[in-house]
C-alpha cells in the first residue's frame, strides 16, 4: 500500500511538472510572438519615418526655390499627413497596446519614437495651416520652420527605430541561441 501511495504521488508530481513546463513554454512562445510583432511595428515606423523625411526634404527644397506652386507644397504636405495618420498612428497605437508585455529595455526607444511622432504630427498640422497663408512659401518663415522640424522628427524617428530593430533582432537571436544550448 505504501508503494502504491508513493507511485500515485509520483505520477501526480510528474503530471504537474509536465503541465507547468507546457505553461511556461506557451508563455514563452507568446512573449516571443509579441516581441516579433513589436519588431515589425518598429520596422513599419522606421519605413514611414523615412517616407515622411523624403517628402519633408522635398518641401524644404521647394520652400527655398522660387516658382514652385502651392499645389506642389500641398501635395507633399498631404502625403505627410496621410503617412502620419495611416502609417504611424495605427502602428504606434498597437505598439502602445502591447508595450507592457515588451522587455524593459525597449521602453526608452518607444518613448522617443512616440515623442518624435507626436511632435511630427503637430508640426505637420502647423505646416498645413501655415501653407494656407497668402504669403508664398519662399517668404513664409513659419512654414519653413515647421517643415524643417517635420524633417528633424522624421529623421529622429527613423534612426531610433533602426537602432531599436537592430538591437531587438540581435536580442531575439541571442535568446534563441541560449534556448538551443539548454
Amino acid at each position: 500500500m505504501n508503494a502504491n501511495y508513493l507511485t500515485k504521488n509520483l505520477v501526480k508530481v510528474a503530471a504537474l511538472t509536465v503541465l507547468a513546463a507546457g505553461l511556461v513554454s506557451a508563455q514563452s512562445k507568446e512573449k516571443v510572438a509579441l516581441e516579433k510583432e513589436g519588431i515589425e511595428l518598429i520596422k513599419q515606423l522606421e519605413d514611414v519615418g523615412n517616407e515622411i523625411k523624403y517628402h519633408g526634404e522635398h518641401l524644404e527644397v521647394f520652400s527655398r526655390t522660387p516658382g514652385i506652386s502651392k499645389w506642389s507644397h500641398w501635395h507633399h504636405l498631404m502625403e505627410v499627413k496621410h503617412l502620419v495618420n495611416e502609417g504611424l498612428q495605427p502602428a504606434l497605437s498597437r505598439l502602445v497596446e502591447i508595450r507592457p508585455q515588451l522587455p524593459e529595455w525597449k521602453q526608452p526607444s518607444i518613448d522617443k519614437m512616440l515623442a518624435a511622432a507626436k511632435e511630427m504630427a503637430a508640426d505637420t498640422n502647423n505646416a498645413l495651416l501655415a501653407s494656407k497663408s497668402p504669403v508664398a512659401p519662399l517668404m513664409n518663415a513659419a512654414y519653413r520652420d515647421f517643415v524643417a522640424r517635420v524633417v528633424q522628427h522624421a529623421d529622429s524617428l527613423g534612426k531610433t527605430a533602426d537602432a531599436a530593430v537592430d538591437f531587438a533582432e540581435a536580442q531575439l537571436k541571442a535568446d534563441e541561441a541560449a534556448k538551443r544550448i539548454k
